[in-house]
This record gives structure tokens, sequence and C-alpha cells, in this order.
């Protein structure tokens, strides 16, 4: 906003000066031609007085010729309009950079202005106890995305005046959770949570809002969650039968069982949670406790090994392994890990364990692409200048295969 301000006053510096240089230029030249009226009067004069002198024989002929000489051509240069030494400008360049600094005025107001979201933020204020009403308290089927958008401007703007409005937070968590910004609606659910730590409305739309992009760090983090719920509320079926479900994802039958048989009695045994949840429990009992995936031993070219140990050079930092369908059907990973780098080689174990999402994992492929990263950010997407090695291999259920990766490659 500083920027602009500047700006404006710059321009309107500018502005100003199309205005007085003018009248300067105007005020200049009339009094230079007052100067030269005046400077001429005088030459005029002193040739009267110089034909007075020779008559009265006061100089002599040659004398009276010389200075009639000299003042007249004191005249002609009186009388010759001066020079200025400053350059003018042609009438076209004028106007264009006139026209140049209106449309650069227009556009740095365009940009800046903000009349048109400030309307809406109005217009959301006004609306906020219609917004609540169809949002929360009777939620209705016609409320659109618009509704959605405007209610959390207005919640914003309630927030940005108390910062330690618990509910505010809870309610912007929701919203973001509804319109799928996800890292937003967490950050917010988590502000609500260090207000309030034990607020167990809040707990449960944190926990409905981490299990929604069904990945498995996200589930890991809605365990904690809803036991904490179920600490405070240990009555809370809702809370039993969403833990039940989210720690089954995760592997921990033994919490999943516990919670499951809190619920499965009081719904139909057809229901899906109930079937999927049964299904599951019947899966991890009954998977082979010999795990599924491979130890693979990253190593690096001499070459690739000589430039990590260059002196003074930016290092990576970190190394990611990762299981990919090496048949291209799905670009998600299968299985990935992310460890700090140390030195070549190393070795890493990955099985289905480190699945990023609960319904897919090296039990969904057969060819397996992997590759090992040399990153210099906790980023898993690839940037310029990081190092890598693949190899492609079949997975052989219920075996952990060795494999060895070469990092060989710069990405460019």
């Amino acid at each position: 906003m500083i920027e602009f301000y500047l700006f404006a006053a710059a321009m309107v510096a500018v502005a100003l000066g199309f205005i007085f240089y003018p009248l300067y230029k105007r005020n200049l030249k009339a009094h230079e031609q007052a100067y030269t009226l005046s400077n001429t009067r005088l030459i005029k004069q002193r040739l009267i007085e110089i034909d007075a002198e020779y008559a009265q024989g006061i100089i002599s002929k040659k004398h009276q010729e010389q200075a009639q000489k000299e003042l007249k051509l004191a005249l002609l240069d009186e009388t010759q309009s001066p020079t200025s030494s400053i350059p003018k400008l042609s009438k076209p360049v004028s106007v264009s950079l006139f026209i140049a600094l209106v449309i650069a005025v227009a556009t740095v107001y365009w940009h800046s202005n903000q009349l048109t979201g400030m309307q809406r933020l109005i217009d959301a204020q006004a609306q906020m106890n219609v917004l609540t009403d169809k949002i929360i308290v009777n939620p209705s089927q016609d409320v659109s995305m618009d509704d959605i958008q405007d209610f959390t401007l207005a919640i914003r703007s309630l927030i940005a005046n108390n910062a330690e409005d618990a509910t505010g937070w809870m309610l912007l968590g929701r919203l973001y959770s509804a319109l799928s910004q996800f890292e937003q609606s967490y950050q917010a659910f988590e502000k609500s949570l260090l207000i309030a730590p034990n607020n167990t409305e809040t707990l449960a739309s944190y926990a409905q809002a981490l299990m929604m992009p069904n990945q498995l760090d996200y589930l890991r983090q809605a365990v904690p969650v809803l036991t904490k719920l179920l600490s405070l509320e240990p009555d809370n079926n809702q809370a039993a039968l969403m833990l039940a479900m989210t720690s089954g994802q995760v592997g921990d039958v033994a919490m999943s069982e516990r919670y499951f048989a809190q619920v499965k009695d009081l719904l139909p045994a057809n229901n899906p949670a109930i079937v999927q949840i049964q299904a599951r429990i019947d899966e991890l009992n009954g998977q082979p406790k010999v795990a599924t995936g491979f130890s693979v031993t990253i190593n690096a070219t001499a070459e690739m090994n000589a430039r990590l140990a260059q002196v003074n050079r930016l290092q990576p930092s970190y190394l990611f392994v990762f299981a990919k369908d090496a048949q291209g059907t799905n670009p998600l990973p299968v299985a990935v890990k992310k460890l700090d780098l140390r030195v070549l080689p190393m070795t890493v174990t990955l099985t289905n364990a480190d699945a990023m999402m609960a319904s897919y994992s090296l039990n969904d492929i057969s060819a397996v692409k992997l590759v090992a990263r040399l990153s210099f950010d906790e980023n898993v997407q690839t940037s310029i200048g990081e190092l890598q090695g693949t190899t492609t291999i079949t997975k052989e259920p219920n075996a952990v295969i060795p494999v060895t990766i070469m990092i060989n490659e710069e990405i460019k």
C-alpha cells in the first residue's frame, strides 16, 4: 500500500509539472521581453546623444561612426529572440507524454483500489445473520458456493477484530473444509484449539476435516484428535465410529476393534460404515506377518559422489524414496519415505506401511518404478539441480525384495 501512495504522489508531481512549467516559461519570456525593450530604448537614446556630441564638436567623425557601429550591433543582438538552453519538446511528444501519464495513473488505480472487494465485504457482513441461519443453524439444501465464500469473508472480518474468538476460528475451519481448502482449514482449527483446547465441537469438526482427503498422513493426525474427544466424551458414539474407521485405515487393529465394539450393535449389520470397518479388521487380522515391499540401497556414480563432496557447494539435505505404478495408470506414489540425507550408500525399507493413501498401496500394482531423489528442500516435487536415480522391478507379494538404485541423473 505504501508503494501505491509513493507512486501516486510521483504521478501527481508530474501532472503538476505539466501545469506549472508552461506558466513559469511564459512569465520568464515576458520578463525577457521587458528587459529587451528597456535595453533597446537606452541604445536608441545613446545614438541620439552621439549625433549631438558630433554636432557640438566633442567627438570626431571617426569616433562617431565607430560608436554608432557598436551600438547598432548591440541593438541587433537585443532584438533577436534568445535561444533557450533547454531543448523544447514538440507538441506530439508532449501530448504523448500526457496520455502515457493518464494511462499509468488509471492502471495503478484499477489494480490498487479495493472498492469491489470492500462492497462484497459490506454485503457479506450485512447478510451475516441470514447466512448463519442458512449454513449453521438450519442448514439449507440450496446453500451455494457463493454463500459459503461470503460467509467465510464475513467470519474472517470478525476474527480480524478479535483474534481470540475460538468459535470464529472453528467456523472458519469448517468453511475452508467445505471449500476443500484443507490446509487453511487445519490451521484455523488448530488456532481455535489453542484458545479452547477442550472444545468438543471443534475437535469433532477438526477430525472430520482430517478424514476428508483420505490420506494416511492426515488420518494419522485424526487419531489423537478423536482419542482426546473420546476422553472428554466417552459416550460419543459418532466419534467412536470415526475412530474405529480411522485407526483401521492406519493399521491399528487393536484400537479399531475396541471402538468398533462400542458402536457395531447400534447400527444395522448392512450399514456401509459397519461393513467397511469389519472388512478392514478382518484384513488386518488375516494379513501375513511378512510385509510386501523393497529394501532399497541408494548409491551414486563416481561423478555424482565427487560433485556431492565438493567444498563450498550447497548439498542436498533430504532423501526421498518412493514407488509408483510403472505402467503409469496412477501418477500418485503408492509408498514414500523422506529421510535426512546421510553419507551414501544408504539402505531404506519401503513397504505397504509407507502408503500415502489407505485405499492405494503396493498391493494394488505389480510393476513398480522406484525413485530415489536427493532434494534441497522438504518438497517431494522436483526442482532444478536435484539428483535422482530410478529403476523398475516386479513386486513379489509378502516379500521384501533387495534393490539397488544408482543416483546418476541431474534434474534440469
